[in-house]
């Protein structure tokens, strides 16, 4: 990192600091906000030495990562529904991440992937199914964040909801592998596993 240099005017800058501290705390600054604190959860089995394990006292990284994108993604929803006069009252987002965490605790050969992140938003509005597809991929094209997973080629299911509705007005997914859905496998999995310790 460079100090002391200067960007072009379009060039957003964000310095963030962390500090580690005992066993698996650490502190995220920057200028003028309060701290956020990571910690993996208690109970993970990660072997020796066992002083690493976590105490749960904070955010984990994977959590502040999701958060980011739903931020993010919630701020860009606002610029570009102003710009295209797409009315809503308010909005909330769910993000489920599903990670094999194998190559970080237990597989060392292998690389922790995220199997399959779920981001769900859902919108008070009356706008159509249409105009919502028009505005997902507007959004979609905006907001940095999406633009990072996008790059990393993370599997990505973006599922557009008005509220109160169980079916998405608008689906998009992105980096899937063919066939079944990752989900989908991992629930097979789960269900062939619990059936054979009958």
């Amino acid at each position: 990192m460079k100090e002391g240099v200067k960007y072009p005017d379009y060039i957003g800058i964000s310095d963030v600091t962390t500090t580690s501290f005992e066993q698996m705390r650490v502190e995220a600054f920057f200028e003028g906000q309060p701290s956020l604190m990571f910690d993996e959860p208690a109970g993970f089995d990660i072997g020796d030495p066992p002083e690493l394990q976590g105490r749960s006292r904070g955010w984990t990284p994977v959590h502040a990562q999701l958060a980011a994108l739903a931020g993010c993604t919630s701020i860009t929803c606002t610029v570009v529904a102003r710009d295209m006069k797409f009315k809503y009252k308010g909005m909330r987002t769910k993000i489920r991440s599903l990670i094999d965490i194998r190559g970080f605790f237990f597989d060392l050969h292998l690389q922790p992937q995220y199997e399959q992140i779920n981001f769900d938003l859902y919108f008070d509005t009356k706008e159509s199914a249409a105009r919502m597809k028009a505005f997902a991929k507007e959004v979609d094209r905006r907001c940095p964040q999406i633009g990072l997973f996008h790059k990393a080629k993370m599997p990505l299911v973006m599922s557009w909801y008005r509220m109160g509705e169980k079916k998405p007005l608008h689906e998009d997914k992105f980096d899937l592998p063919k066939g079944p859905m990752p989900e989908d496998k991992l629930i097979a999995q789960a269900k062939t596993k619990a059936k054979k310790k009958k």
